[in-house]
């Protein structure tokens, strides 16, 4: 047994200040003022926070990570054993590694989001769930809806358990995350913003009038994975009409919705809004839509993940509590519990109570307020633990 002092605990309701943690078989096993350390391994919290690990359902970081360059791609074991490093040292305990699904010819394809490539890293990430592992890995499968010719692959996928999390997706210009067509043209690669005006114009033509997975065949997508408990998250919602075809189609996640009227609505619809900690670090969104923070402050912002950049998520449960936008116990649901009921794993993690997975963190704040990592603990395993030093004068 473990029992984790000189804590004060972070709860979903309120901070348990000074209280002991008991981990008995990977598990939590006891929460209390004083417990008997008598025979127990003791960890010395020194009067820090003990908090959930963090669980991340978006996160597209890997895909650097496989393929840094357009032209070189890495071993697919050693990209994904160095995410685990790199996602841990964020305090990162669940991952769901969001790697797209393209159409090939499309200005945003590469190699590493062809259906090949996706199929290989989820059967990797399948394999390490019960092999050697840092972190829980778990996949998250991002489609594009104008890749028609790879239909049938996304549901061999789920038909084969590769899958714990489906987005669908629509990066058409004109709506979604492109409802602002500069934006759309300030993220095309250069040879697509060299075009002359006329030439752009063709593009948004004929890129808004592709054929696409909708109707029937978008149903019976989602159909197969609710059958299979697969959760299910639509990617930029920028309308009523959205938010009302997610509610027929049974989505469970409206992923960065566009504006504050379509969180709101979500929320209404009992739908989580999932929005990016990056967007809460600077300020706003960097494709200039919904600012998270605004979303949080009026209630309708569920779920921080990293989307692109992990390091930001512990940085900004801790910009909302020193902020007083949230409290703590609050800020740290947004990366935690609340993730875990969208995706349908609270049972099991999420939150410090008894009979879940001690998967934990021993954050200290620093002289500025900021959150110094400490420990990471994976099934009470210590999984990464840090040694700041100061130089001494």
């Amino acid at each position: 047994m473990k029992i984790f002092t000189n804590a004060n605990i972070v709860t979903p309701d309120e901070i348990l200040e000074n209280h002991c943690l008991a981990v008995e078989n990977g598990r939590i096993a006891k929460i209390g003022r004083d417990i008997s350390t008598e025979g127990a391994e003791v960890i010395d919290c020194h009067g820090g926070y003990l908090m959930p690990g963090i669980i991340d359902i978006h996160s597209d970081m890997i895909e650097n990570l496989l393929q840094p360059r357009s032209t070189a791609m890495m071993s697919f074991q050693l990209g994904l054993d160095e995410a685990e490093k790199q996602l841990c040292a964020c305090g990162i305990t669940t991952i769901y590694h969001s790697v797209s699904m393209y159409k090939e010819g499309t200005w945003d394809s590469r190699e590493i989001r062809s259906a090949k490539s996706v199929k290989k890293l989820s059967e990797l990430i399948k394999k390490k769930k019960t092999g050697s592992h840092l972190i829980h890995n778990k996949y998250h499968l991002r489609y594009e809806l104008d890749n028609i010719k790879c239909y049938d692959n996304v549901l061999e996928l789920m038909d084969n358990g590769n899958v714990d999390l489906l987005s669908i997706m629509d990066h058409r210009p004109g709506q979604g995350q492109y409802k602002d067509l500069s934006i759309y043209r300030r993220h095309l690669p250069n040879q697509g913003r060299d075009l002359s005006d006329e030439e752009f114009a063709q593009l948004v033509e004929r890129e808004q009038t592709k054929p696409m997975i909708e109707g029937e065949k978008l149903t019976d997508l989602v159909k197969k994975a609710k059958s299979l408990d697969i959760p299910v998250s639509s990617h930029d919602d920028d309308s009523s009409e959205c938010i009302q075809r997610d509610i027929k189609l049974g989505v469970d996640i409206s992923e960065f919705p566009i504006t504050l009227e379509v969180a709101k609505e979500a929320k209404s619809a009992g739908i989580a809004a999932l929005l990016g900690a990056p967007n809460i670090l600077l300020g706003g969104s960097h494709s200039g839509n919904l600012s998270a923070e605004v979303a949080v402050k009026e209630g309708c912002g569920d779920i921080l993940c990293s989307d692109y950049y992990p390091q930001a998520l512990l940085r900004a449960v801790f910009y909302l509590a020193n902020k007083g936008v949230l409290s703590l116990p609050q800020a740290v649901k947004l990366v935690s519990l609340n993730p875990a009921k969208a995706v349908k794993i609270s049972n099991e993690t999420g939150s410090l109570e008894v009979g879940k997975t001690a998967d934990m963190l021993i954050i200290e704040k620093d002289m500025e307020g900021q959150p110094a990592l400490k420990g990471v603990y994976v099934d009470g395993v210590a999984a990464m633990t840090m040694n700041y030093s100061e130089v001494q004068k």
